[in-house]
This record gives structure tokens, C-alpha cells and sequence, in this order.
């Protein structure tokens, strides 16, 4: 950078902000609260230390200087009012020493000169105006040279005496020129002036006594002041506190405890009142009555605040209110028509099957895929079964359904969800050295009603006993050479009639003559179908059970009954909120077994545990 050129004044303009604001009040920024004065100082801090980094550039000296001088005579000024108002600020107190603080306070102290023309210093003089012509007395006698001598002192940081020095000569000028013609136009002047011994210690003495006194009585009434806004603001934190949780009847008694607050502030306001208009320093009678209308001001903003606060708090919790009721309103009528559809559906149905089971497409396509890969894993090289065993010839798997014809129709993801009703058939032989070796066909069938699942997406109705026989038809027609052990899994369950139907002698009978043996699994409740007689078919019931925990079960259990017992019924959707479907679905199943409960899909309702009798 060039010698002549210059940083950029627009920048530390800015930077100076927070200083010229100190710098304007003076020592009357002693009267701001302790946390203001602290953020000011800390801005300032800053600032300086940005300015003297170089972030806006290098400046002449002079400029620099003047600029220094800036930011050193606002945080001074700070200083003295920490020390002043018996503040610990280490930060402070480190920076400046007492001298510094001292040469300030004396300086400053004249600050008077900066608003009066030489024609109103005239007119105090006239007036005998106590407080100038104790300035220009003390300025006789002295502090002209007292203030030359701490200009010059090193001790003091040369920003801050070039400070000094700036105001003290504008001080000056004014000065001289006013002791030049008041000598003149009054003859008293020069004897005040040169007033000496024991007479100008007693003035000195008397008017130090004043200003001390009235510096204590100023104390005392902000320290009072200050007390008045404490518990102000820690009554409006404690009501605004209970606001956050207030409910709609408390409201009314939140707004009686503002206005007391409000006619309790208004009370201790006018006592202060009457302290200050005793003074009988005017000047300081003004300060405070200015400083206690500012802290009015602030206090009826924040009453004003909090009543907007109350009112925006009440008119919540009626809207919250009047939500509240529409949803209960809202909810009692869904409940009403759901109790009314269960009640239609089961005085028309009663005791019905079809209807009372209700699993989804992709649910449907999960338990095939599950079946499956069970069955798979159950035969791989050998098994034992009968107390021999078998050696695993062939595992063969493939399709029963034809998805073909809906193709087009359903969109990709939905086609592959819809079941393929998958056959695993595993050919069985025995393994042992002599005697005629045994054959066992196992065909192992996830059936389901495929064609619903692609047309409606869900199916609501178990396996009828003309499905079964179906399948037993072609297993009979197929077993010449062998046992066929026919495994059937049912992902919407059996109609009890199978169950009868294959407890039965005639069909141990007939299908053991036949060499066929069938064991029937519900794939949601676990419940496992075989006739009790037909030991081939009870060999295969390790490889079929499904695992259980009978912990969680119970649990859900427990929570289906409470709702039962409520209001008689309960629906599949409020049990998902809560626990896994597959054992919501099998807790039904099985308190329709015990408790003879009632299981039916209800057209927009949806899958319910009915109590029996509910009408």
C-alpha cells in the first residue's frame, strides 16, 4: 500500500458502532443494567481486535490514531462504570489501572461544556449556577495541570490519552474563554475564583459531602428500582411458565395474577415516585424519574406481551378444545357404524366360516415362500422318519397355478406377489441291505386360492372339504409303487368339517388302504390336521410344526380379551399397533378355539374377534 492511501472509513464506521453509542452516553452508561454493558464491552473487544488485525485496512497515522483513540475511550468509559457501580469485571478491571480511570472520570466530568455556548456558560455563571462554577473553580485550581501531567504520564495507553486529549482541548477552549469574560462582566468572579485556605477546602469539602450523598441516596433509589424489576420479571418467567401447561379452566385465574402483577408494579412505581420528587437535586431528580419511566416502558411492553401471550394461549386450547370433541364426535360415530356393520354381518351369518379368515396377497405369497424353503431345508441327503431311514432320491419344486391369464392386467410387482400354489415333491427311499426297500412320495402343496388373491387382492374363506378331496383324488390315482404322503398348507386355514372328516375311521380306512396319508397345515394359527392313527402322517409333525412364543402370545392374548370384554368385539388394525400380524392373526385363531370367539372379515371394517352372542 501506497504511503497516501488509506483504508476503507466505511468499514470502521461499521466496526465503531457499539463504541460511538458508549462514547455518546458517557458516564451515564453507568445507569445500564450489568449484562448490556457486559455485551457492549465484548462487541467493542472485538471489534478493536478486528480493526487492529487490518480487516479494513491501513490508515495514517493521525487516522489510526483518532480511530484507536475511539475504541480505547468507550472501553475506559465501561471500565469506570463497572468500578463505579462496585461491579467485578475482571476483564476490566486487568485492562485499565485506577490512574487511567481517574484521568477519565476527571475529564469527562466536563463534559457539560460539550452542549452549553460560551452564552449559556455566561448565563450559569450569572445564575451562580453551583455545578459550573464548581467545574471552572476546580479548573483554576489545578486540574488544568493535573490532566497536562496524566497526558503525558507513559503509564497511560497512548490511544486512550490521545482520547483524552481530544475532548479536554474542546473543554478548554471553552473554558478560557468563558473565565476571560466572566472576569470582565463580574466583579465577584475573580474572588470566587481565587477563593484559597480553609474557606475553599470547606466549599471543596461541603460540595464533595453533597455529591457523595446524593451519589448514595441515587444508589439506594436504583438499587430499589432494580429490586422492582427482579421480581417483576421473575413473577412475569413464573406466569409465563405455567402458561406453556395451562389448561382452558386455569386461564382465568393466569389473567387475575397479570393484573396483580400489573397493580403491584403500578404501587411500588408510585412509592418511587415520591421518593424521587424529594430530592432536591434537580439534575439527579431528572436521571432517575427518566430511568424509572424507561423501566416503566419496558415493564407495561412486557405486561402487554404477555397478555397477547394469554390471549393467543386461550384461544388455542378452545380450538384444541373444539378439535378434541369433533374427534371424539367423529370417532364415536365410526365406532357406532362399526358395531352396527359387525352386528348386521353376524345376525346374518352367525356361525358361518366363510368369511372368517382375511390375509392379503402379499401375505399370502410370503407364507408360500416361507412353506417352501422350510420343506426344502427339512430333506436334504437322508432323513429318519418311522425309525429308519430314508435316503432323499429327488427334490423336485414347480408350479401349480397358471398366472398367465393375468398378465396385463395386474401390474408386474402385484403379478409376482400373487402365489404359484408351489408343489415340492421329494422322493423317499430306504436305506438298508437286504429285504425290499420302501418308497415314499412326499408332496408337499401350498394351497391357496390364487385366483382370488390376483382378482381382489385378499381372501377371506378357509379350504372346503371338496378342495381336499380334490387333491386326495389325484394323490390316490398317482400312488401305484409307493406310499404318497400328501402335505397340504393353507395360508386362509381348513372348515372344521375336514377336521372331523380326517379324525375319522372311514378315512384312516380308506387312505391307509390306499396308501395315501395327508396331514393338513393352517399356516397362520399353526394348527396342524392329521388323523391320529396314521403313523406316517405323524412321523412328518416335527417337520411341519410351526415355532411358537408362547410368552408374547399370551400377551396378545391378554390385550385382544381386554378389548373384547370393553365392547365385544376387537379389530385387527388396533392389534397391529401393537404387535407383529402373523401372531395377532394366530392369537385369534386360537381364543376362537378356546373361548369360542368368532372370526369374520367385515366389508369396511375389516377383520375382527367377535364375541359370541354380539348382536
Amino acid at each position: 500500500m501506497g504511503v497516501f492511501e488509506e483504508g476503507r472509513t466505511d468499514c470502521v464506521k461499521e466496526l465503531l458502532k457499539p463504541a460511538e453509542r458508549v462514547l455518546k452516553e458517557g458516564l451515564d452508561i453507568g445507569v445500564e443494567s450489568f449484562s448490556r454493558r457486559e455485551r457492549l464491552w465484548l462487541q467493542i473487544e472485538e471489534n478493536y481486535d478486528r480493526y487492529l488485525d487490518g480487516e479494513c485496512g491501513e490508515f495514517l497515522k493521525d487516522l489510526d490514531m483518532h480511530f484507536r483513540g475511539k475504541f480505547e475511550g468507550a472501553l475506559a468509559i465501561l471500565a469506570w462504570s463497572f468500578r463505579q457501580n462496585g461491579e467485578t469485571y475482571l476483564p476490566a478491571s486487568r485492562r485499565y489501572r485506577d490512574r487511567e480511570l481517574e484521568a477519565l472520570e476527571r475529564v469527562l466530568r466536563y463534559n457539560v461544556f460539550e452542549i452549553y455556548s460560551k452564552e449559556d456558560i455566561m448565563k450559569k455563571i450569572m445564575h451562580r449556577d453551583n455545578n459550573v462554577l464548581g467545574l471552572l473553580r476546580e479548573y483554576y485550581h489545578g486540574v488544568d495541570r493535573w490532566i497536562d501531567d496524566a497526558l503525558n504520564d507513559p503509564s497511560i495507553k497512548l490511544p486512550l490519552r490521545g482520547f483524552l486529549k481530544t475532548k479536554w482541548d474542546s473543554y478548554k477552549s471553552k473554558i478560557n474563554a468563558a473565565i476571560a469574560e466572566a472576569t470582565m462582566r463580574f466583579d465577584w468572579f475573580r474572588d470566587f475564583l481565587t477563593m484559597a485556605g480553609e474557606e475553599t477546602q470547606a466549599v471543596e469539602r461541603t460540595y464533595q459531602r453533597r455529591l457523595e450523598a446524593k451519589e448514595r441516596e441515587m444508589e439506594e433509589l436504583r438499587r430499589q428500582m432494580e429490586d422492582m424489576r427482579r421480581n417483576f420479571e421473575r413473577e412475569k418467567e413464573e406466569l409465563r411458565r405455567r402458561l406453556e401447561t395451562a389448561k382452558e379452566a386455569e386461564i382465568s385465574r393466569l389473567i387475575q395474577e397479570k393484573e396483580e402483577m400489573r397493580r403491584q408494579f403500578e404501587e411500588e412505581r408510585q412509592r418511587l415516585i415520591e421518593e424521587i420528587s424529594r430530592m432536591k437535586d434537580e439534575e439527579a431528580r431528572r436521571t432517575l424519574e427518566a430511568e424509572l419511566d424507561r423501566m416503566q416502558r419496558e415493564m407495561m411492553a412486557s405486561i402487554e406481551a404477555m397478555e397477547a401471550e394469554i390471549r393467543r394461549k386461550e384461544l388455542e386450547l378452545k380450538e384444541k378444545e373444539m378439535e378434541l370433541r369433533k374427534r371424539e364426535l367423529e370417532l364415536k360415530e365410526k365406532e357406532d357404524e362399526v358395531t352396527r356393520r359387525i352386528k348386521e354381518v353376524m345376525s346374518l351369518a352367525g356361525k358361518v366360516e366363510k368369511g372368517s379368515r382375511f390375509v392379503r396377497l402379499d401375505e399370502a405369497r410370503m407364507l408360500e415362500m416361507n412353506f417352501v424353503g422350510r420343506i426344502r431345508s427339512k430333506f436334504r441327503d437322508e432323513v429318519k422318519l418311522l425309525g429308519r431311514t430314508f435316503k432323499v432320491e429327488s427334490v423336485e419344486e414347480r408350479k401349480t397355478f397358471d398366472k398367465s391369464a393375468y398378465a396385463g392386467k395386474l401390474s408386474e410387482r402385484d403379478l409376482k406377489n400373487v402365489p404359484d400354489n408351489r408343489l415340492v415333491e421329494v422322493r423317499l427311499k430306504e436305506k438298508k441291505l437286504l429285504g425290499k426297500k420302501e418308497e415314499i412320495t412326499v408332496k408337499a402343496l401350498f394351497y391357496g386360492r390364487s385366483e382370488r388373491y390376483a382378482e381382489v387382492g385378499f381372501d377371506t374363506d378357509p379350504l372346503e372339504l371338496a378342495d381336499i378331496n380334490a387333491l386326495l383324488v389325484d394323490a390316490r390315482d398317482e400312488a401305484k409303487n409307493g406310499r404318497i404322503v400328501l402335505l397340504v398348507a393353507s395360508p386362509t386355514g381348513f372348515e372344521r368339517r375336514i377336521a372331523n372328516y380326517v379324525n375319522s375311521g372311514d378315512f384312516h380306512r380308506n387312505f391307509i388302504s390306499e396308501n395315501v396319508s395327508l396331514a393338513l397345515l393352517d399356516l397362520e394359527s399353526g394348527e396342524l390336521i392329521y388323523n391320529p392313527h396314521d403313523e406316517y402322517a405323524r412321523a412328518f409333525e416335527p417337520m411341519l410344526r410351526l415355532e411358537r412364543d408362547e410368552e408374547l402370545l399370551a400377551k396378545v392374548k391378554d390385550f385382544l380379551e381386554e378389548k373384547i370384554i370393553m365392547r365385544g368385539y376387537v379389530r385387527l388394525e388396533e392389534a397391529l399397533e401393537h404387535f407383529a400380524e402373523e401372531v395377532v392373526k394366530r392369537a385369534f385363531h386360537e381364543l376362537s378355539k378356546e373361548k369360542g370367539y368368532i372370526t369374520k372379515f367385515v366389508e369396511g371394517v375389516g377383520y375382527v374377534l367377535v364375541k359370541e352372542g354380539f348382536l
